[in-house]
């Protein structure tokens, strides 16, 4: 197996340390930089979490604002994605409301609040009832949010106004079928090269045209953030053997990959009694839509180890 070294080692620029708990508050936890030196964090992300600003020159937050009263009980407001703006914070929460006509079921919202903190409002539903995507992709553009979601994408306006559908991402291309789970991008897709027995697995990074391919030793994973970073599973050896793994011999660490430079580093964090590391999306800003964070836990469940993906330079794209 390939040894990697630890991807905070390799793109120091992207690295920022979070407390998960100040003096007196409760644990919290990041969703998005709104600048160089702020980062949102979130409590609770499933019963009535209330937004902070953290200040990480002087390490002190102060409370933006807080969901509403009915969202005290468990996964009544589930956050799902953030994205921030030079003026708003924008989100998707997974909504259940107690009504006697809906047996249990939730359904998506989108929700803003000023970016310097006030009343949280309600900006429309997503999805009917029944329908949580477990993954969504959140950004915004001016003054509307676009939202993508498993069946259904939508640009929404802000300020008010219907909502417009948008087009799904185009499939892979035909020339692409031979890889197994392809997922492109704008122009990069990636997928996984049909297992060989006794060889580590491979993930194909390509163009759509079919041009610029490179093998990767990954195993499969999310589509390339940006058409420039995947975040991938680490290889694995096809030799039809079933394994086990425990917490004292856990899965191997996850990948980040850089298609631009061709590096790929370590990411993520073994919570305590897990055999399997954890690795977090975080929400994105309006001038890097597509650069998320990353960010796990310390061992020690005391801080956050985050990398913001838009703080590593373009320079080795050009």
């Amino acid at each position: 197996m390939p040894e990697y070294e630890d991807a905070t080692g390799i793109w120091r620029e992207a690295l920022i340390k979070l407390p998960v708990r100040l003096k007196g508050r409760p644990a919290m936890e990041p969703v998005a930089m709104a600048s160089t030196n702020e980062a949102v964090m979130i409590t609770d992300r499933h019963a009535r979490p209330t937004f902070h600003s953290y200040d990480l020159r002087t390490r002190r937050s102060r409370a933006l604002g807080t969901a509403p009263k009915w969202a005290q009980c468990n996964d009544c407001f589930e956050i799902k994605s953030v994205a921030v703006s030079r003026t708003r914070i924008v989100w998707t929460a997974a909504i259940y409301r107690s009504e006697p006509w809906n047996a249990g079921h939730r359904h998506v919202e989108l929700w803003t609040m000023p970016r310097a903190g006030g009343a949280m409002r309600l900006v429309t539903w997503l999805t009917g009832h029944g329908d949580v995507p477990f993954e969504d992709e959140l950004s915004l553009s001016g003054d509307d949010a676009l939202w993508r979601g498993r069946e259904h994408a939508y640009r929404v306006p802000l300020g008010g106004g219907p909502a417009q559908a948008l087009p799904q991402v185009a499939p892979p291309p035909a020339a692409l079928r031979d890889l197994d789970g392809t997922r492109c991008g704008r122009e990069w897709c990636a997928g996984l090269l049909p297992p060989r027995l006794h060889e580590l697995t491979k993930v194909v990074v390509v163009r759509r045209d079919g041009t610029g391919r490179r093998e990767v030793v990954a195993s499969d994973g999310w589509p390339l953030m940006n058409d420039r970073f995947g975040l991938f599973a680490a290889p694995d050896v096809n030799d039809h053997s079933e394994r086990s793994y425990t917490a004292a011999h856990p899965l191997p660490q996850p990948l980040l990959y850089d298609r631009c430079t061709g590096k790929s580093g370590r990411v993520g964090g073994l919570p305590k009694g897990s055999a399997t590391y954890q690795v977090l999306r975080g929400g994105q800003s309006a001038t890097s839509p597509e650069e998320p964070l990353l960010y796990w836990k310390s061992r020690d469940g005391r801080s956050w180890t985050v990398l913001d993906l838009s703080r590593i330079p373009d320079s080795a794209c050009t």
